[in-house]
């Protein structure tokens, strides 16, 4: 591993039930993945899950607040003078 490789990553150290384990080394060898890709990629799909759910809950706050109901409503607004 070179010296910039080192410096973006960070060894840590878990662990799991064994049960737990058996999946993620099934599931990360079906994907052909290593561990550390396959941890990789569900933690930024947690992430991105949970980003999009804070946008989704500002949209409805947003509608509830302008008394948006459609797309009808949004054409409204976006097309007042």
């Amino acid at each position: 591993m070179t010296n910039i490789q080192r410096n973006l990553t960070q060894v840590i150290s878990i662990s799991l039930p064994k049960p737990v384990a058996q999946k993620l080394e099934k599931e990360r060898t079906a994907r052909g993945q290593s561990r550390s890709a396959y941890i990789t990629s569900l933690i930024n799909q947690v992430a991105e899950e949970a980003r999009w759910q804070r946008i989704y809950k500002k949209g409805a706050e947003t509608a509830a607040k302008f008394k948006i109901t459609s797309e009808e409503d949004i054409d409204k607004i976006l097309h007042a003078s």
